[in-house]
C-alpha cells in the first residue's frame, strides 16, 4: 500500500474525535522537530524553524517561518477542520427501561443518523479530572465496543424500506447495557452490575468511564464524548478508501503531508486545523475565532514589525480551505449539475458558489491553477444545482476575517456526513502533491 495512504487510515483510526486529532497532528510535528509555543509567554521566533500552538485540546496551528518576513512575503495557508458530524452523549443523564441501560445522545452537526444504527460503536472524548488543586485533561477511548442502536424490527415498521424518519431524542439513544437483578433480593429489584455503580450524583457512564480511566467518578469534573465507528478504515479494491470520518480528516492528513514534505521558502507556511466546522465554527478555537487572527499578528510582531506590517503582510497572502467536495453518485444522477461535478479519481475539485458559501471567487481561482499546474495534478470543478445550496467551509470565514484571498479545494467524496465515507487513493495523493506546490 502507498504509505501516504497508509498513513490516512492509521491517522483516520487513531483520531475517534478532534480532540485525538490534534494530538497526533502534534505528534507529527513533534516527530520533525517543531517547537510548541504558549500563547501566554513571549515568542521568540527563527527563520526556517517550525512552530504550533494548539487552542482548546481540538484546534492548531503550525507554522514555518519563512526566510523573509512577513511583511515582505507574506503567508501561505492552507487550512482544514478536525471534526466531523457526530453523536455526542449526554453522560450525566441515566436512561434505564426495563432494565435497558441507555446512552443520551444529541446530534453535533449533521450526520445522517441511519448509518448508525446496528452497529457496534465506541466512545471516545476529552475527559476533565480534577487532581489534588489542578483539572487535568484525559483523553479516553473505549477499549471494547461500548453501545449499539438497535433499529425496529421490519415486522413492526413494514415501510421501513420506504422511508422513516428517525427521532433522536426517542429512537437513537444507544444501549450500552442492562441492568442486572441482586440474587437476593429477587428479579424485581434491580441494580446496576457491579462496577457500573456510581456514587450520589455521578451517573452510570461515567462511572464506567472513571473506571476505565481508573480514577474516582467524583473527580470527573466535565466529558466531551462522542460514539464513534469502531471498524479500522478499508482499501476497497486498492483505488478506493472507505472510512468514518474522511469529512475532513482526509484534508487535515493532506495539510500536513504537505507541510511537512517542504522546506522553507521566502514566505511563512501555516497549517491550520479548526475546530467546530460542522457547528458554524463559533469556538474559541473555530475560524470564526480570533485565533488565527491573532496567530498571525504575533507572527508579525515577532519578526522586527513596524505599525503596518501585518497588515501588509496579509496583502502578499494566499490561503487554500481544504474541505470534501460533493462527487458525482451514479445512483442520485439527478442530484448534480453533470457540467460542474467531480468524479472519483479524476483529481481534486475546486469548488465554487455564487453566494459564496465557498471562498473561490473569479481572483482566487488562479491560486488553485497555479498549484495544480506546478504540481502536475488535474483539478475538477465543483458547483451544486442552481436550485441546491450546498454547504459551508471555513473558507469564506478565513477570507472575511483576514482580508486573504482563498480559494476552496477538497477531496471527491461520495456519502458526504454519513457513518463511513468513501474517496479515491490517487486523490488523497493529488490532494497531498497540490499543497506542496502551493506551499512551495
Amino acid at each position: 500500500m502507498e504509505q501516504k495512504i497508509k498513513r490516512l487510515m492509521d491517522f483516520i483510526d487513531a483520531s475517534p474525535t478532534p480532540f485525538q486529532a490534534v494530538d497526533n497532528l502534534i505528534s507529527m510535528l513533534g516527530a520533525m522537530g517543531a517547537q510548541a509555543l504558549d500563547e501566554r509567554q513571549v515568542w521568540q521566533l527563527e527563520p526556517g524553524a517550525v512552530y504550533y500552538v494548539s487552542r482548546g485540546g481540538s484546534s492548531l496551528i503550525a507554522f514555518r517561518m519563512g526566510l523573509k518576513a512577513p511583511a515582505e512575503a507574506g503567508f501561505l495557508l492552507a487550512g482544514a477542520h478536525t471534526d466531523s458530524p457526530a453523536l455526542k452523549i449526554r453522560p450525566e443523564k441515566e436512561l434505564q427501561s426495563r432494565g435497558y441501560m441507555r446512552l443520551a445522545l444529541e446530534s453535533y452537526g449533521a450526520p445522517i443518523l441511519s448509518g448508525w444504527l446496528d452497529r457496534p460503536l465506541g466512545l471516545a472524548g476529552n475527559i476533565a479530572v480534577r487532581e489534588n488543586d489542578s483539572v487535568l485533561l484525559r483523553f479516553y477511548i473505549s477499549h471494547e465496543p461500548f453501545a449499539v442502536i438497535p433499529n425496529l424490527a421490519i415486522h413492526l415498521n413494514r415501510d421501513i424500506n420506504k422511508g422513516f424518519e428517525y427521532n433522536l431524542h426517542q429512537h437513537m439513544p444507544a444501549l450500552f447495557g442492562l441492568v442486572c437483578p441482586k440474587k437476593d433480593e429477587g428479579a424485581a429489584t434491580q441494580t446496576v452490575p457491579e462496577g457500573l455503580a456510581g456514587t450520589a450524583g455521578t451517573s452510570e457512564i461515567l462511572a464506567r468511564v472513571a473506571a476505565e480511566l481508573g480514577v474516582e467518578p467524583a473527580a470527573i469534573v466535565s466529558a466531551d464524548l462522542r460514539l464513534f465507528d469502531i471498524e479500522a478504515s478499508r482499501l476497497i479494491d486498492g483505488s478506493l478508501i472507505n472510512a468514518p470520518r474522511l469529512d475532513d480528516l482526509a484534508g487535515c492528513a493532506a495539510v500536513m503531508e504537505a507541510f511537512t514534505g517542504v522546506e522553507a521558502q521566502a514566505a511563512t507556511q501555516v497549517a491550520c486545523f479548526f475546530d467546530a466546522e460542522e457547528i458554524g465554527s463559533m469556538t474559541p478555537g473555530g475560524a470564526q475565532s480570533s485565533y488565527l487572527r491573532d496567530i498571525l499578528a504575533r507572527i508579525t510582531l515577532a519578526s522586527r514589525n513596524s505599525g503596518q506590517d501585518f497588515y501588509r503582510a496579509l496583502s502578499y497572502s494566499s490561503c487554500v480551505s481544504v474541505d470534501a467536495s460533493q462527487a458525482w453518485h451514479p445512483g442520485y444522477p439527478d442530484k448534480f449539475d453533470e457540467f460542474y461535478t467531480p468524479v472519483l479519481g479524476k483529481g481534486i475539485a475546486v469548488k465554487s458558489n455564487a453566494n459564496m458559501n465557498y471562498a473561490t471567487d473569479f481572483t482566487s481561482l488562479q491560486i488553485a491553477e497555479t498549484a495544480a499546474a506546478k504540481a502536475k495534478v488535474n483539478i475538477q470543478h465543483y458547483m451544486a444545482r442552481a436550485d441546491i445550496q450546498p454547504g459551508k467551509t471555513i473558507g469564506p470565514i478565513t477570507a472575511s476575517r483576514t482580508g486573504i484571498s482563498t480559494v476552496d479545494v477538497g477531496h471527491p467524496l461520495l456519502a458526504m456526513h454519513a457513518i463511513r465515507e468513501t474517496i479515491a487513493a490517487s486523490d488523497h495523493l493529488d490532494m497531498i502533491g497540490f499543497l506542496r506546490a502551493f506551499y512551495s
